[in-house]
């Protein structure tokens, strides 16, 4: 009798396997239609990946590696203090992910991420030597050599018309520690034309800052939480266009200050001071249309973010996947940044807020930023394989001067950066 079990389990698993094969087959050899093609672009994208996927459930194995290296700008021998430090972070990052079907109904991923920085970083700003000379940066004195390990593993649950999927992970460093989790789920309706979604997460997060003997003014140790709210809808308009838009909110609790910066308050320099909660909210929407004759697909993107610091933001993005020879990608875009300050911030303090905040942190000043990135991604087989190969190039450029407001003192520690990655994916 239980030989007879086992047969009817390898018949069964052979007959998943060759159902399996027959749908990879159709689906590597159908041609492309327009809303294919436009959901194709989209997963390059972060935040799209997840609804474009959720289409159906995975039908094949895919393990994807990329290498990234980030590296900042050296600080302008004109916006460094005497004597400070001028190189600033370099950052080599590896991401591996690996995800494969569980069933006809389940889909498990597992992400990985390990990034080791070196560098000196924005330590606090001083006046210029007289009145009429812009404020300068102060570097960190020494080199700083740190690592960060994450982890992410994700369970989906492919249903008739939508999913839901569940997400836990863990960020290492060797003074911080978070936990993370969270739940997403989507409803297609109208023939699958809308989707709903909605989701839910929190991370908890500790840090114990180093070097506490030498710098006596640092905490032993902190918390903080986060907790975040999404809901967002997607409509298909036509054969060629989509359009989809989403609200975030996010609440964060707890220690908001950073232990590793100072403010200069009259001419002396005093911690970081933060308010203890900050309400973020944010809308995002994004539009694709793909071109026939050219064999191109338009992405437009549009993000307003504010929140109760006082930080009003916009962010425009514009890019272009071209698609060559079937096989081909190229992905040109172009992205602008603005954001006013936060009501606590200020280069410099003359004397003591009468709240106790202060913040001479660059990513807290107003400024504007312009991106530019070129992707190019190939297609091949071999060894029953299929494999995406990728190649981009981002530069990053910020300035006062690119702010949609005018600006009085820009921070001088304000960052520049180029940002290279190769990446290589399999599917099997």
């Amino acid at each position: 009798m239980s030989r007879r079990r086992a047969q009817n389990k390898a018949a069964a698993r052979r007959a998943r396997q060759r159902r399996r094969q027959a749908k990879r087959l159709e689906r590597q050899t159908q041609p492309r239609t327009f809303l294919h093609a436009i959901t194709s672009g989209a997963l390059a994208l972060p935040g799209l990946a997840d609804r474009a996927s959720a289409e159906s459930a995975p039908l094949e194995m895919r393990a994807d590696y990329k290498y990234s290296q980030y590296s900042e700008d050296s600080l302008d021998s004109g916006k460094a203090a005497p004597g400070s430090e001028r190189d600033r972070y370099e950052i080599d990052i590896h991401q591996f992910r690996f995800e494969a079907p569980v069933g006809d109904r389940w889909g498990v991923g597992l992400e990985l991420a390990h990034e080791t920085m070196t560098g000196a970083t924005p330590w606090y700003v001083t006046p210029g030597a007289t009145p009429a000379d812009d404020p300068v940066q102060v570097m960190t004195g020494a080199t700083i050599d740190e690592a960060r390990t994450d982890a992410m593993l994700t369970g989906t649950r492919y249903l008739d018309r939508g999913t839901l999927s569940g997400s836990t992970g863990v960020s290492i460093e060797n003074d911080y520690l978070a936990v993370n989790l969270g739940v997403n789920g989507e409803r297609q309706f109208n023939e699958k034309n809308t989707t709903v979604s909605a989701g839910i997460g929190g991370s908890f997060d500790q840090i114990e800052p180093v070097d506490t003997d030498l710098f006596p003014t640092r905490p032993d140790k902190e918390n903080k939480q986060t907790y975040n709210l999404s809901l967002g809808a997607s409509q298909v308009l036509g054969r060629a266009t989509t359009i989809q838009s989403s609200l975030k909110y996010q609440l964060s609790d707890g220690f908001l200050s950073d232990p590793y910066k100072l403010a200069f308050v009259a001419n002396i320099p005093e911690t970081d001071e933060r308010p203890d909660q900050r309400h973020q909210f944010s809308w995002l929407t994004r539009f694709r249309h793909h071109f026939t004759r050219m064999g191109g697909t338009l992405h437009l993107d549009y993000k307003l973010g504010v929140d109760d610091w006082g930080i009003n933001a916009h962010e425009f993005e514009l890019a272009w996947y071209q698609t060559l020879f079937e096989r081909i990608r190229l992905i040109p875009s172009l992205r602008y940044y603005s954001q006013s300050q936060a009501d606590f911030y200020a280069p410099f303090y003359v004397g003591p807020r009468s709240d106790g905040y202060r913040s001479s942190d660059y990513r807290l000043s107003p400024y504007g930023a312009f991106a530019y990135r070129l992707k190019a991604a190939a297609r091949f087989q071999t060894w029953q394989l299929l494999w995406d190969a990728n190649v981009s190039f981002e530069r990053y450029e910020s300035a006062s001067d690119l702010a949609i407001q005018s600006v009085e003192v820009e921070n001088p520690g304000l960052v520049s950066y180029n940002l290279f990655s190769v990446g290589l994916t399999a599917r099997f």
